[in-house]
């Protein structure tokens, strides 16, 4: 319980200030100690009361139809992942996810960016990729990896993922439930980490609002690309 409380206070800060990453940030440092299928439910309390707060807070900048063009083929491949997660060894997914981000990592860090905002189609295959992953580790990087390569600035970019964020963890706590993987003994052990995992949020999100977009890119970047290193060797 402890444990999970220190770590998540550190994965909030991550979570408000970008957006994404504090669910990875907890699961690539237990997941050293810890079975993913036994964390998984654990981090899904963790990010949930941060995850309204978030959406909540980005609600009057959402826009829709990227938003759902993502959300929806996510919500109906999600079972899928899931299914994997409690069927297979997730360490191969987690494994090669890491190497596809760490890829993209470092042409964000040279410079690369698409110049034009995706289309539907790519939305919904980025959609469906995330689906899979995100069912089977609860790790939304993929999304975000695609949307910081684009052309979005900070605000529009990190708006894009805590909205789809928000849908998909909502669907996710659905199925958890739903499957049995996700008890009260869950959410007993991970209430205090849920706690400082907001107070973390909180913090990050002010600190958002006063950073420079440069700033923001190259935490966003730096985070994803140590994350996905992490995710790689262990």
């Amino acid at each position: 319980m402890l444990a999970v409380a220190a770590v998540a206070f550190g994965a909030g800060l991550i979570r408000g200030f970008t957006g994404f990453g504090g669910p990875a940030f907890i699961l690539a440092i237990l997941t050293l100690f810890f079975a993913p299928v036994s964390i998984v439910p654990k981090i899904l309390v963790v990010d949930f009361f941060a995850n309204v707060y978030l959406f909540k807070a980005s609600l009057k900048q959402i826009n829709w139809r990227a938003t759902l063009s993502m959300v929806i083929p996510t919500m109906i491949f999600m079972p899928l992942g899931h299914w994997l997660l409690i069927e297979l060894d997730p360490a191969w997914m987690k494994r090669a996810m890491a190497l596809i981000i760490s890829t993209a990592c470092v042409m964000m860090l040279i410079g690369y960016r698409y110049k034009h905002p995706m289309t539907t189609g790519w939305l919904v295959f980025v959609g469906i990729c995330s689906g899979i992953v995100f069912g089977g580790t609860y790790i939304a990087l993929v999304a975000v990896v695609f949307i910081l390569l684009g052309p979005y600035d900070k605000n529009d970019g990190r708006t894009l993922i805590v909205s789809w964020t928000f849908f998909t963890v909502v669907g996710f706590a659905v199925i958890s439930a739903v499957s049995g993987t996700t008890g009260m003994h869950d959410i007993t052990i991970a209430l205090p980490g849920a706690a400082t995992y907001m107070l973390g949020a909180w913090l990050g999100t002010h600190g958002f609002r006063k950073s420079s977009e440069k700033l923001f890119r190259r935490a966003a970047i730096t985070i994803l690309l140590a994350l996905s290193i992490v995710n790689l060797v262990s």
